[in-house]
């Protein structure tokens, strides 16, 4: 059966999409790295990676959140992720959409049993 979840965040582009996702199975009182997951999605080779989060920054006009495999400003239009392991920026298109794509979403589901 799959676990029931929220998207908060929703960042993509042509490679990558980035998503923040509650879990909706758990009690509010679980610690957040149990309720909230940051994921990584690599489009060419369909891998999800858990971003191992580090701290946050909520500023008047973006957010920022850091992860020891890089970081990730954005705000309601426009993200951008910079790997810690290579250096490389990726530009992505922040969306408020409440279906993730198929493969995504697949993907998460798979991860969710996995955790």
């Amino acid at each position: 059966m799959p676990i029931p979840y929220r998207t908060l965040y929703f960042l993509d582009n042509a490679a990558t999409s980035i998503v923040e996702i509650k879990r909706l199975d758990l009690p509010d009182v679980e610690t957040p790295d149990h309720l909230y997951h940051w994921l990584l999605f690599d489009k060419a080779t369909r891998s999800l990676t858990k971003l191992e989060f580090r701290s946050m920054n909520s500023l008047v006009h973006a957010e920022e959140r850091e992860f020891e495999q890089g970081s990730l400003r954005f705000d309601q239009h426009s993200g951008a992720y910079t790997s810690a392991d290579t250096g490389l920026t990726q530009q992505l298109a922040a969306s408020r959409h409440t279906a993730l794509p198929q493969v995504l979403a697949s993907a998460i589901a798979g991860y969710l049993q996995g955790v």
